[in-house]
């Protein structure tokens, strides 16, 4: 017993020194944070302290939000207080800035269940990330469809093809009407799963795309939407913050473009930051020539948006259970 216990602290230990270690160096590189002009976003943040702290309180309603609907999936095997969702989903953070594509947030989470079965803990909080990913992939589809209006030489390219516009409007809309129904209908994944001969044999795991109905799955897709609706919104606030002359419409088109390549761009916290500023200097250098703006803009985002979190999550490490009674 006291030698789990040993283990245990002595896991919890490297995961922190990782999450600090990692964060750092991506605070420290310079081939990320060079672009970036400290001074200049120090000047801003203390004239507009205000917004500042608004976008803050936006991070922890978009973490409420994701804790409600992580709280409400993992129910169907545990039973959880909104505390412990929290504690859960600030610890997947920690734990995802030293990891690809942010898959150590999974082990983060399911360490904080004290009963349940932690590979179908996995599989649920799956489950919520394909919720959220959905909603990336359906909002960025759209903003590709009205990029169009913000991009004269892709408008211009498409106009000299009579139907460009309306086919790539129907593919679109249809893929995205199949993508949520596929969603919204999970259970067809338990079906799929099972005929295949080396996951038949792990029924306990594939029924659990056979927990939710589809009004379960909407309700979970809902939660997602809105900590996008809030994601956008907090980028909208920054861009104002350091001055990109941007209207709220042009700026959540092209945050959706933005969150759909980033999603599609496999990274870990210590290059994150570098793609996120290359791809936001793209897009919104397409409407505003403040490419400091834009740059500060993303920094402080990343800043609120994931660091802040990740140091908040490394409290909550020290009380994940990795071993039973």
């Amino acid at each position: 017993m006291r030698r789990k216990k040993t283990i245990s602290l002595i896991l919890k230990i490297v995961i922190v020194f990782f999450a600090f270690f990692f964060l750092y160096k991506q605070l420290s590189s310079k081939s990320s944070v060079e672009q970036f002009e400290i001074d200049h976003i120090l000047i801003q943040l203390q004239d507009n302290y205000l917004l500042i702290f608004v976008v803050i309180l936006m991070m922890f309603l978009n973490w409420f939000l994701e804790s409600l609907k992580w709280r409400f999936l993992i129910s169907k095997i545990e039973s959880i207080s909104i505390f412990r969702s929290f504690a859960a989903v600030f610890s997947g953070i920690t734990v995802s800035t030293f990891t690809p594509n942010r898959i150590g947030e999974y082990a983060g989470r399911v360490f904080c269940l004290e009963k349940a079965d932690r590979i179908q803990g996995v599989l649920i909080t799956v489950i919520g990330s394909m919720s959220q990913l959905l909603t990336t992939i359906v909002f960025g589809l759209t903003g590709f469809l009205l990029l169009p209006n913000l991009m004269q030489e892709l408008d211009s390219l498409l106009s000299e093809f009579i139907f460009a516009y309306p086919i790539m409007l129907f593919v679109i809309i249809l893929l995205n009407v199949i993508l949520v129904t596929l969603f919204l209908n999970a259970s067809v994944f338990t079906v799929l799963l099972s005929k295949l001969k080396i996951l038949g044999k792990f029924h306990k795991y594939n029924q659990v795309f056979t927990f939710y109905d589809s009004s379960e799955l909407l309700e979970a897709l809902l939660y997602s939407v809105a900590r996008y609706i809030v994601f956008t919104t907090q980028f909208f606030i920054l861009l104002h913050v350091f001055g990109v002359n941007i209207s709220y419409i042009d700026s959540i088109i092209l945050t959706t473009v933005m969150l759909f390549i980033i999603s599609i761009i496999p990274t870990i916290a210590i290059t994150e930051i570098g793609v996120r500023g290359s791809v936001a200097l793209f897009l919104f250098g397409l409407v505003s020539s403040n490419a400091v703006g834009i740059l500060s803009a993303t920094f402080i985002m990343w800043i609120i948006n994931l660091l802040l979190p990740a140091l908040i999550g490394t409290f909550f490490i020290f009380t994940l259970k990795f071993f039973r009674k």
